[in-house]
């Protein structure tokens, strides 16, 4: 057998394999061994933390304005509206750079045009940023700056720098700065992921324009916006939608507006701001808190119509209510001594509900009406007569009186004053006949019965607590941010002919909306109702199929109960139906027609002013003529107030209150009873006199 000599060469490399593979495997061995260890410290020691890094992601929410809820009459016909357009939007993140708005300015300045109500708002300060964003402002701090200047903060060197601009070069900015200027002054107003719009009312080619090139305008966006639409006309009872005000700012901030938002700021508009308010358009950012980029595209949330509300008011009664009041005041304004006469109010109210049916105000002047409806709310005055009621509730209550009580109609002497009378003296009249006829001594002798022992002017406050069971010199509570409450008279002291005068209304002053309630209290049996203009809120929906869902309807709110007995109440009731129907009548020949006015019951007034005529500065005498009532009689279903001041105590003005109330009831029922869409005119005689129109 023969044995081979092994290969010197080939056991040394076999040799060599071993080790190279325990060399390879320690140097694994030791990566591994490092690469635990960091894993360790990351997850051990800095666990926590980097967890949280690795999860910091923040969402910012960017939101879009909603088209408000509209206003619908109480036949569901849209009142107030949204009319549709596109605005152009911009929307800032945190990360967003100066050259970055820059850009997209110049990109927009060059494919768009600029309005005037864009260029009016760029401000003298803007010209001067803007000119320093042209240029080298390193070269203008050298340049510009004192040595003392040089070392101020950053941001006082820049003020300094934008006092040294001079109005030549604010001069040189070209029309296309301008432009450039008027975006980007927008876009910069607005605030990190608050849509803010820089252009309303985009035409179809800037939309088209815009459309195409949103990829390369980051922040950029088209939103379907609208504004309010008034197919009847504007009114201060709807009230009025603008940008949150200044001084409102931090109310609206704090509960989750933006500064850009529309809000109501009147009227309807901001007693009904929660409801009108739209839910917002929502865009869902992610962002890195550290670093404030951006993560990816937003994540769109649509949003949605504000809800509607459904008036109580019959826009077609308000027409013809308006239509009334203009047509009666061109009637009496020529007469002699009616050069002041320049306005006159009516609201006509469901006794039972509150529901305001028509509230009308009217003011002429320059030759022209205007509407001023609010002042049925705000304006007050004297009342004269029409508060009489009051009175004699108050008279019987307090029992100074009683039903049936007589008392002699003549004149009625104060203590250190002028006789008091009425309109003529009466004779013997009990309290039915003081209604009917307008008596002022029946009501002097009441209001002096209760004075107490104590004194007299304690008497004042007795009377006017009666009064307010009935709405008059109080707050009626109507659905509106605000009302007036009238003018308390201040007694003078040793003088108690005032206290007389509160008891037929000639000393505190009341508004109409506070007459109607007062009247709707006697009406209905002794509730004060709260007058309403909102009926109904409902879900957005189509108006033609009488809106959307119902939400809520507003069932009628009783204030307080008289605290007068029931059999007083129909007392002053029967004392109201024969003004209107029995011979003597303050308003007999007027309403005296049942087919026309469904049985009304009611009160004339006449209110004595003494005062200084603007014009000429003399002393004249004018009268506020007022007039309540309400129909049916026996069931009331509406309630009205009119209310005309200072007119001429002579003559035919006298009959304007009468004829405004007529031709109301009558429009009320002919629509009600669908004899057609404009109510016959009533305008009355002016050549028929009777005793009548000078009473009281």
């Amino acid at each position: 057998m023969m044995v081979t000599k092994a290969d010197p060469e080939k056991k040394r490399k076999k040799s060599q394999v071993p080790f190279r593979l325990n060399v390879l495997f320690l140097v694994v061995f030791f990566l591994f061994s490092v690469l635990i260890l960091r894993l360790g410290v990351l997850q051990i020691v800095n666990g926590e933390e980097k967890r949280l890094e690795s999860e910091a992601v923040e969402e910012v929410i960017a939101r879009k304005e909603a088209p408000r809820g509209k206003l619908l009459d109480s036949n569901f016909r849209e009142v107030v509206g949204n009319e549709p357009f596109f605005s152009l939007t911009y929307t800032k993140t945190v990360d967003t750079k100066a050259k970055d708005t820059m850009r997209i300015a110049e990109w927009l300045a060059d494919r768009l045009g600029v309005t005037e109500d864009q260029i009016k708002k760029i401000t003298e300060r803007d010209k001067k940023d803007y000119f320093i964003s042209k240029q080298d402002v390193t070269k203008m701090i050298e340049e510009r700056l004192s040595k003392k200047e040089k070392k101020l903060s950053d941001k006082d060197q820049y003020i300094a720098l934008v006092n040294k601009i001079t109005e030549e070069e604010i001069n040189s900015l070209t029309d296309k700065d301008i432009k450039i200027l008027a975006y980007k002054r927008a876009m910069d107003t607005g605030y990190a992921y608050s849509a803010q719009r820089i252009k309303t009312n985009l035409n179809n080619e800037e939309v088209s324009v815009i459309s195409e090139n949103l990829g390369d305008l980051p922040g950029v966006d088209i939103m379907a916006d609208s504004e309010r639409i008034y197919p009847y006309g504007r009114s201060a009872i709807f009230g009025a939608v603008k940008q949150i005000p200044k001084s409102r700012m931090d109310y609206f901030m704090t509960r989750g507006y933006d500064r850009s938002d529309q809000v109501g700021i009147s009227g309807l508009e901001i007693q009904y701001e929660q409801v009108l308010r739209g839910t917002k358009e929502k865009s869902v950012y992610l962002t890195n808190p550290k670093t404030g980029e951006t993560i990816g595209e937003p994540k769109t949330i649509a949003g949605q119509r504000g809800k509607d509300i459904v008036l109580t008011l019959d826009m077609e009664l308000q027409f013809q209510l308006e239509r009334i009041l203009e047509e009666e005041i061109l009637k009496a304004k020529p007469l002699p001594g009616n050069d002041l006469l320049n306005s006159a109010y009516i609201v006509m109210m469901n006794p039972k509900t509150g529901e305001i049916k028509g509230i009308a105000g009217k003011k002429y002047e320059d030759g022209k009406f205007t509407n001023q409806e609010y002042g049925a709310l705000f304006n007050s005055y004297e009342m004269g007569s029409t508060v009489k009621g009051a009175t004699v509730l108050a008279g019987l209550h307090e029992k100074v009186i009683s039903r049936g009580s007589i008392i002699h109609d003549k004149p009625f002497q104060i203590a250190g004053g002028k006789p008091k009378s009425s309109w003529k003296n009466m004779g013997f009249i009990d309290d039915l006949d003081a209604l009917r006829m307008s008596s002022n001594v029946y009501m002097f002798n009441i209001m002096d019965r209760m004075i107490g022992p104590e004194h007299w002017t304690e008497t004042y406050d007795e009377a006017r607590y009666m009064f307010s069971q009935f709405g008059l010199g109080v707050e009626t509570g109507i659905d509106f941010p605000d009302e007036a409450t009238g003018y308390r008279g201040t007694p003078i002291e040793g003088q108690s002919g005032t206290l007389y005068d509160l008891g037929i209304g000639q000393f505190d002053t009341y508004t109409t909306l506070q007459l109607v309630q007062y009247v709707s209290t006697i009406a209905n049996g002794g509730y004060r109702v709260k007058p309403q203009l909102v009926r109904e809120i409902r879900e957005p929906g189509d108006t033609s199929e009488n809106g959307g869902k119902l939400l809520k309807r507003f069932e009628p709110e009783i204030l307080n109960r008289l605290e007068m007995s029931e059999e007083h109440i129909e007392r002053v009731q029967q004392g109201f139906w024969q003004v209107m129907h029995t011979q003597g009548g303050t308003a007999k020949s007027y309403f005296d027609d049942e087919e026309k006015y469904h049985n009304p019951a009611g009160k004339t007034g006449t209110a004595q002013r003494i005062l200084k005529h603007p014009r000429t500065g003399q002393i004249v005498e004018k009268h506020n003529l007022t007039l309540v009532g309400y129909a049916p009689f026996e069931n009331p279903e509406i309630a009205f107030a009119v209310v005309v001041p200072e007119g001429t105590p002579q003559g035919n003005f006298q009959k304007i209150n009468k004829y405004i109330g007529q031709r109301a009831l009558e429009a009320y029922w002919k629509l009600k009873d669908k004899y057609g869409e404009n109510a016959a005119t009533v305008t009355g005689n002016l050549e028929k006199d009777s005793e009548e129109d000078s009473a009281e």
